[in-house]
């Protein structure tokens, strides 16, 4: 598995450097990415972001597992994505994917939106969660197996 780039939280990816390199479709996670887990409210420096990226011409979409709630921001949102499949994401973007080169995927957990972005040939960046003592049961599991990933890959000096 390919991770691109590593950060701590979404505050801390140089997006001017992405928008230079070609980057303009930005897909972010919701839950621990962006807020916490079954939060309805997008951070103003967060916002702020958005409202970056969508003035240098980008296209920002929530793309989360979640279900649908009504957020603070008028940004496009698809609930129940079903990462890492990706033919939801797909049939609903057709016209954003068509240029790989062109999109990254923003998330915290390595089985979901990491693989997720690999599927679809985007660039990823892995963000650290913003809690994980208060997740669903299943992203529990996934972040058991994350960190033997994690742990494995630094006894064997490999990436993912």
């Amino acid at each position: 598995m390919r991770i691109d780039l590593t950060v701590r939280s979404v505050t801390d990816i140089d997006y001017e450097s992405l928008l230079q390199n070609g980057k303009s479709v930005f897909l972010f996670d919701f839950d621990n990415t962006i807020n916490l887990w079954k939060s309805s409210e997008i951070p103003d420096k967060v916002l702020d972001i958005f409202e970056y990226l969508k003035s240098k011409g980008a296209t920002v979409v929530i793309v989360s597992n979640g279900k649908p709630r009504k957020l603070n921001c008028e940004v496009q949102v698809i609930w129940r994505a079903m990462k890492p499949l990706v033919w939801k994401v797909k049939i609903k973007l057709k016209e954003l994917l068509q240029d790989k080169e062109k999109v990254v995927v923003i998330g915290d957990q390595l089985f979901t939106d990491v693989l997720f972005g690999n599927l679809l040939g985007a660039f990823t960046i892995k963000v650290d969660p913003l809690d994980t003592r208060r997740e669903f049961l299943s992203t529990k599991i996934l972040r058991l197996f994350e960190r033997l990933v994690f742990k494995f890959q630094r006894k064997s000096g490999e990436r993912c």
